[in-house]
């Protein structure tokens, strides 16, 4: 016979794991509800469409947050994952500067809306190493 041990995973890969089952449970179900959704009499399953959504992101958030705390830097979707949170706090940013530059003074608001410029620049230079890392891993 021979002597194979097999490794346990950790409680962290457990972890990232689980979540990245839940998170996969939840698309399929939405994916599913949506679909039923176009049918003919089935308008009742609107509000299953938007909780499922909801939950479906809460499912990618949470998936997301714990590959970031007690994943990997050597796995691919360690930083699939860090460049969408990159985008997404970039993006949040973005909006209240926006916003914020509505109430300033002109020289003021004529610095920011540079900065928000320069922001948006480095947000889309983001989201398409975002988009080269996602391919490169499917």
């Amino acid at each position: 016979m021979s002597d194979m041990t097999l490794e346990r995973p950790s409680i962290a890969e457990s972890l990232i794991s689980a979540r990245l089952l839940m998170m996969q449970s939840k698309r399929l179900l939405l994916a599913g509800v949506e679909r039923r959704v176009g049918m003919p009499g089935r308008e009742h399953l609107n509000s299953d469409v938007d909780r499922l959504r909801a939950e479906t992101e809460n499912a990618q958030e949470n998936y997301c947050s714990s590959l970031l705390r007690w994943g990997s830097p050597e796995r691919p979707e360690y930083w699939s994952a860090a460049y969408g949170r990159l985008v997404n706090t970039a993006d949040r940013l973005s909006g209240k500067l926006r916003r914020a530059a509505a109430d300033l003074p002109p020289e003021e608001r004529y610095s920011v809306a540079a900065e928000v410029e320069m922001l948006e620049t480095l947000l889309e230079n983001w989201r398409e190493s975002l988009r080269g890392a996602i391919s490169s891993v499917a």
